[in-house]
């Protein structure tokens, strides 16, 4: 997508010429079938996709070229793989970017200590012991590489946010509590529905789609919640939708397998001057803790969200001061420049055989650094 391209046309700002490698074709559960990289006007001429297999599967997926005479036709200085260490991608690249002799840092998004498939575990072992950096997406993803590799610099270098222009909030007469993302288990929507049962002046808004619709719909009338739901709104709409909202909720549910890695939507909403509702589920915390922007509730507590939303409710001045709060650090910690400016501390760090340390790297960016203790 050429929205995910923004960081490395900000990277030729920093004096690089990116030059990127995608799949041939992608497909999603959004999209009706498999499509071509995107190119951003500013990297026209310097994207290029090629074959995969098992395209859409985002740890499975392989390249069927030859990444190895491609490495050697592009001749890089460094590079950057957008794989978790753990993906097949992920260690191809690695491999050859090794053997290449290519200083190359990867991302890593996991936040869970858990077990892995055999495949998976040697894929991590080796494409960590090759790695010059790690671009942790959080605090908890830095740790969880540090386990393993106590050693190898993972400055935090979170998801970047695309710039939006801010739209006027909508006026209405009811408190609108949002949701947006996909409607499945683990984002903690019964719980979130059962908290605003009974609650005056509220109503209820899900901007997306998926499995649990129906089930939604039931169990918001079953609790005479009046809700309704948005879907087939494309990215660059979901700026007008969050000036929609009073407060942005997301109430995840950590599962055996995962718990919430990022919660893009918080800084999206952030963004937009939209005060925001987190469970503690992986990363939220850390999100709205580090911005200021909103309140954090202990998951699967409807009880605790519902004295969240009515004292955001209650109190139109604490939700502008969490809104101008959160939206002057998301664009300090979030933006395109940031993230662009933390990834070339990173790039050069490597080029220079990893000098410069992963709290000095995140000290610059302006993210809180990581022990690996």
């Amino acid at each position: 997508m050429a929205i995910n391209q923004l960081p490395y046309a900000g990277l030729m700002e920093h004096g690089w010429e990116p030059f990127i490698v995608a799949p041939a074709r992608w497909r999603h559960e959004y999209s009706k079938g498999p499509f071509p990289p995107e190119v951003l006007p500013e990297l026209s001429g310097w994207v290029i996709g090629r074959r995969v297999v098992l395209d859409g599967k985002v740890q499975r997926h392989f390249y069927i070229t030859d990444v190895t005479r491609l490495i050697k036709q592009v001749r890089p200085d460094g590079a950057f793989v957008e794989q978790e260490p753990t993906s097949a991608a992920g260690f191809q690249w690695a491999r050859a970017l090794g053997r290449a002799g290519i200083p190359f840092g990867l991302q890593c998004a996991e936040n869970l200590e858990r077990p892995w498939p055999l495949p998976a575990r040697v894929f991590s072992r080796e494409t960590l012991g090759r790695a010059s950096f790690v671009a942790a997406r959080s605090p908890a993803a830095a740790r969880i590489v540090h386990l393993s590799h106590p050693d190898l610099p993972a400055p935090v270098i979170p998801h970047h946010l695309a710039p939006w222009s801010l739209h006027d909030a909508t006026v209405h007469d009811e408190f609108v509590v949002g949701f947006a993302g996909r409607l499945v288990p683990e984002k903690g929507l019964h719980t979130l529905i059962d908290s605003l049962a009974g609650l005056d002046g509220v109503i209820l808004r899900l901007v997306g789609n998926g499995p649990l619709r129906d089930e939604l719909v039931a169990h918001a009338a079953a609790r005479s919640v009046r809700m309704e739901i948005i879907s087939n709104i494309r990215h660059e709409q979901m700026a007008s939708a969050y000036a929609g909202f009073d407060v942005l909720v997301l109430p995840s549910l950590t599962t055996p397998t995962w718990t919430e890695q990022f919660g893009r939507v918080l800084i999206e909403s952030m963004w937009c001057k939209v005060p925001v509702i987190g469970s503690d589920s992986g990363e939220i915390p850390w999100v709205i803790n580090s911005t200021g922007g909103g309140l954090v509730v202990p998951e699967n507590d409807p009880a605790a969200l519902r004295r969240a939303v009515a004292r955001l409710r209650d109190s139109p001045e604490l939700r502008r001061q969490l809104a101008d709060r959160g939206c002057a650090a998301v664009r300090a910690q979030f933006s395109v420049d940031a993230v662009a400016r933390a990834l070339d501390g990173a790039l050069r760090a490597a080029l220079s055989g990893g000098s410069t340390s992963p709290t000095r790297l995140a000290s610059a960016a302006g993210y809180p650094a990581v022990s690996s203790s």
